[in-house]
């Protein structure tokens, strides 16, 4: 719909840091994707790969952290509300690709900090909407 106002809920500020964090995060790990990915890779017990899909997750790490980081400077609650169900699949998806054995157990961390910064927006949404 061009030109039609839309509006969103406002976040308040435990949700909108936890975002801001979340996005902090995300700039260093896509940064260092993007940079040096084979430090990331081997600090995990990754192989480390001179193909570009690292360097494309690098980028879309990079686009999240932007869209965070917007959606916190907008204090925008529906995008936190979004991120929180989208960052808490992350390790069903992990722990699924371990458990094909897709992936090495060294993955798992990367799942336990997407399902912690999931949980922590989810508790700041709740508690800024009851002050």
């Amino acid at each position: 719909m061009a030109g039609a106002a839309v509006s969103h809920a406002v976040a308040g500020p435990r949700a909108v840091r936890s975002l801001f964090v979340w996005g902090c995060y995300l700039t260093v790990v896509g940064g260092v994707l993007l940079v040096s990915p084979n430090t990331l890779l081997a600090l995990f017990k990754l192989p480390t790969t001179q193909e570009v899909w690292v360097r494309v997750v690098a980028m879309l790490t990079l686009i999240l952290a932007y869209t965070s980081f917007m959606a916190a400077r907008t204090a925008n609650a529906e995008y936190m509300r979004w991120s929180v169900t989208a960052r808490a699949a992350v390790p069903v998806f992990i722990v699924s690709y371990f458990l094909l054995g897709w992936a090495p157990a060294a993955l798992l961390p990367f799942g336990a900090v997407d399902l912690v910064g999931s949980l922590w927006t989810r508790w700041a949404l709740a508690r800024d909407s009851r002050v």
